[in-house]
């Protein structure tokens, strides 16, 4: 059976079609910085991209942060594909791996990302990114870390550990364990990957640690001073019910603390989870998140 993400209207520059799940490349990109490392661990490092023929002294910079239960997946594996659009709108990419459950639970792999962004602001001359212009893109558990970084972020402001970011896009995002533990027990079980991957990075069973799921849930994180907000998931997700993204895009809204244009919820018709199909691949459906962290880049530097 042909796996739905072959499906994807790909750049043929971007992707290497030969094996069963496509890789993308990035021979194409002519400066970057691979496997920078921002901890001890070796999983702990990025991959830094810089836009072809746009020579600045400086750009804006997008996060991208991959998916995989907690437990799987890599920086250079086809989550990263969707930033390539962004180094052709004049932002760097960066890609960010971070240690994996079960070798660690939460909140290790939120604070793995709060360090890379750190690491990316003390060294952003040097690297030439605009410590202005930070914006996070995460995918179902990366959609978790990237809600969870970005809203703690905004608190971070001006201290020592400054991770704060300008804007966040969470994709087909996990955002609520507790819920997900009652509306997904069919996944759960045809997926016995995914349940000891929760259990991993809960660090044991939820049903008898309720209030670490509660802690773990990102909808929990709502700052008072947030940063803009774009929400993407499809309406026939199976792993993560798009319910989720819908109560949380409520309860920001409910919450009063966004300004006009910066809350966004995107529900994308007869889409399944990311992966299961080629939707949050295609440009029709990454422009839109760009053209959202574009406005916000622009409303810093006015």
């Amino acid at each position: 059976m042909t796996p739905p993400i072959r499906k994807t209207k790909f750049v043929e520059e971007w992707i290497d079609m030969g094996p069963k799940i496509p890789v993308p490349r990035v021979d194409w990109i002519r400066e970057k910085k691979l496997d920078v490392a921002y901890g001890k661990d070796s999983l702990q490092k990025m991959d830094i991209y810089y836009p072809n023929g746009m020579a600045k002294e400086s750009y804006p910079v997008l996060i991208l942060v991959h998916g995989g239960g907690f437990a799987m997946c890599d920086k250079r594996d086809w989550h990263v594909y969707p930033g390539f659009h962004a180094l052709g709108r004049g932002f760097v990419l960066v890609s960010v791996n971070y240690r994996l459950t079960p070798a660690v639970s939460y909140p290790a792999e939120s604070e793995d990302l709060k360090q890379a962004v750190v690491y990316l602001r003390k060294n952003a001359s040097r690297l030439r990114l605009q410590e202005e212009n930070f914006f996070l893109y995460g995918t179902s558990a990366g959609g978790n870390l990237v809600t969870i970084v970005g809203m703690e972020g905004a608190d971070s402001l001006g201290k020592e550990a400054d991770f704060h970011v300008n804007a966040v896009a969470a994709l087909c995002p996990l955002l609520n364990f507790p819920d997900w533990i009652l509306t997904a027990p069919w996944y759960i079980k045809m997926m016995p990957s995914m349940k000891k991957a929760l259990h991993g990075y809960l660090g044991g069973n939820p049903r008898k640690n309720p209030q670490l799921a509660v802690q773990a849930s990102a909808d929990n994180y709502i700052s008072v001073h947030p940063p803009a907000f774009y929400l993407q998931h499809g309406d026939k997700d199976p792993a993560v019910p798009v319910h989720q993204s819908i109560e949380f895009y409520e309860k920001l809204k409910a919450s009063g603390y966004f300004a006009e244009g910066d809350l966004i919820l995107d529900i994308l018709h007869d889409t399944p989870h990311a992966g299961a199909g080629p939707e949050y691949l295609e440009e029709k459906n990454v422009l839109p998140i760009l053209e959202f962290f574009e406005r916000k880049q622009l409303a810093l530097n006015t």
